[in-house]
């Protein structure tokens, strides 16, 4: 087994064990309409258009997204956690194609998206810069990426946490800054930040977590 699978098979299992009760403290939950405004103003769309969760979770972004209108895809490695997420999908009637695979698994199409949403994805990688490669690749050109995280360490007590030699395998397991992540969107390609988590009158996460929301546009070519 090589290392990348054996992270990946501890981040897995981390979440396959929490899916149950995790949409129970979720800010996504808690706070729908407040999430679903930032990001409706963040995707700049002027109608419907392609968007794909990378790393969906429970299905935060993607239920979402799809309840502006958009036509969505989403994937995860977790399988309990997808189950939840198509659970809340048959019930708000929302047609999410789901895919039960991870990021660097998942079967999408090169340029076959408009939007690629990222939120709270990064800290969990091995190597966050392929994440967002991925979210390069998937996007049509001028295409947009969202990504959404936070200083997770300011706040011990609240986070996720995965065990200590998982953790000490992943490098943003601290969380990270919204300097960071524009420094890893430009890495990957992309152009032109523009920063959103103004619209929050405060963090949306207990233990007042500098989160950030950013979107950023793939480079044509």
């Amino acid at each position: 087994m090589t290392m990348q699978r054996s992270v990946g098979a501890g981040v897995t299992d981390y979440w396959n064990a929490r899916a149950p009760k995790f949409d129970g403290a979720a800010s996504h939950v808690a706070q729908s309409e407040l999430w679903r405004a930032v990001l409706e103003a963040a995707f700049q769309a002027d109608g419907p258009k392609d968007v794909v969760d990378l790393g969906t979770g429970t299905g935060a972004c993607a239920l979402l997204a799809a309840s502006l209108g958009h036509r969505v895809r989403a994937c995860d490695g977790s399988a309990n956690m997808l189950a939840v997420a198509r659970a809340a999908a048959r019930q708000a009637g929302l047609g999410i194609a789901f895919q039960d695979a991870t990021i660097e698994a998942a079967e999408i199409t090169d340029a076959s998206a408009d939007i690629v949403t990222l939120r709270n994805v990064l800290w969990t990688l091995e190597r966050p810069i392929e994440g967002l490669l991925q979210a390069h690749r998937i996007l049509r050109p001028g295409g947009l990426v969202l990504v959404s995280d936070g200083l997770w360490s300011v706040a011990p007590e609240y986070r996720s946490t995965y065990p200590e030699e998982l953790a000490a395998r992943l490098p943003l397991h601290d969380g990270l800054t919204e300097a960071a992540a524009q420094d890893l969107l430009a890495q990957a390609g992309f152009s032109g930040v523009r920063c959103w988590q103004h619209l929050f009158p405060a963090s949306p996460y207990p233990g007042n977590v500098p989160v950030f929301v950013l979107t950023a546009r793939s480079l044509a070519g």
